[in-house]
């Protein structure tokens, strides 16, 4: 999760300034620049609920700030929102707005890692009534990180301004899944990955999404009982036109892979990273006792 007192904003200001010494058209057109980091599928008409999809680096250098998406969201008027992520992070600022805008939207919003939600994804992830893991998906937690240039006193000061925004951000975990920030804390400073079944074990999730047994296939029938293809089928295998989003599109959401080796980073990935009941036990943050705290009812 990024942040800084010396805004991205800033920077890219004086990247465009500089450009525009050289190429003051080419600096126009990059100042217009914004990088859509999330897609919304508006609800069909017989549908219930809206999918979100944050699939990017959330805000940062070029990308949608989280005023958009807010606006966006609070535009939604299904009963239902699946928030489904796949996200390296971004901008903590940007992320707590979020998160604050789904928590108090009027739907009941249901998240969905569907492969990751590191660092700043994983406050947005929390935000719903209810987190779901897909199988096999990895959620990460780590300090806040940032940009100063100054003097020793200036970095001095803001070691200090990360400090207490890493604890801000440890005691979102706490309300979640119990235990103290300062147990948390201690697993951000480690950085934290998780699968599916630790975050859930760890409270940070609610459960592990189980494909309901209605939504698979019905077996075909063979031999005599078999119907032959006419090349009529009223099967419809569009798209849908609902919504700004295609099916296409969806399937290359899928196929999304983040380079995790440039984001400053401890490790690249759960595979990678130690045990996180071994780094709770070696940070003297004990897993039962973070369990025995979780809300009753916990699913």
């Amino acid at each position: 999760m990024d942040l800084g007192k010396l805004s991205v904003q800033n920077l890219k200001r004086e990247m465009i300034d500089k450009l525009r010494l050289l190429n003051p058209t080419l600096a126009n057109d990059v100042a217009e620049v914004k990088l859509d980091w999330y897609t919304i599928k508006d609800a069909t008409t017989d549908s219930q609920t809206t999918e979100v999809f944050i699939y990017e680096s959330i805000g940062g250098w070029f990308g949608v700030d989280a005023e958009t998406f807010v606006r966006e969201l609070n535009d939604i008027t299904t009963p239902n929102i699946d928030v489904r992520i796949n996200s390296p992070g971004g901008s903590v600022f940007d992320s707590i707005a979020i998160a604050s805008a789904m928590t108090k939207h009027q739907s009941h919003i249901t998240t969905y890692v569907d492969s990751l939600a590191a660092s700043g994804a994983s406050i947005i992830a929390l935000a719903a009534d209810e987190v779901v893991m897909m199988p096999g998906s990895q959620l990460m937690i780590h300090d806040a990180s940032g940009i100063e240039i100054g003097n020793a006193k200036a970095f001095r000061e803001f070691a200090d301004f990360l400090d207490n925004q890493s604890q801000n951000i440890a005691s979102m975990y706490s309300r979640k899944a119990g235990g103290t920030a300062e147990d948390w804390r201690a697993l951000m400073v480690a950085e934290t990955w998780m699968f599916d079944e630790e975050a859930v074990t760890l409270g940070l999730a609610d459960r592990i999404y189980e494909r309901p047994k209605a939504d698979k296939p019905a077996p075909q029938p063979t031999g005599d009982d078999a119907t032959v293809d006419d090349g009529q089928s009223t099967t419809d295998d569009t798209t849908d036109d609902d919504g700004p989003i295609t099916d296409d599109e969806i399937d290359a959401f899928m196929k999304k892979h983040h380079k995790l080796t440039n984001k400053g980073f401890k490790y690249a990935g759960r595979n990678r990273a130690p045990d996180p009941k071994k780094l709770a036990d070696e940070h003297t943050v004990f897993v039962a006792s973070l369990i025995d705290a979780m809300p009753i009812g916990r699913k």
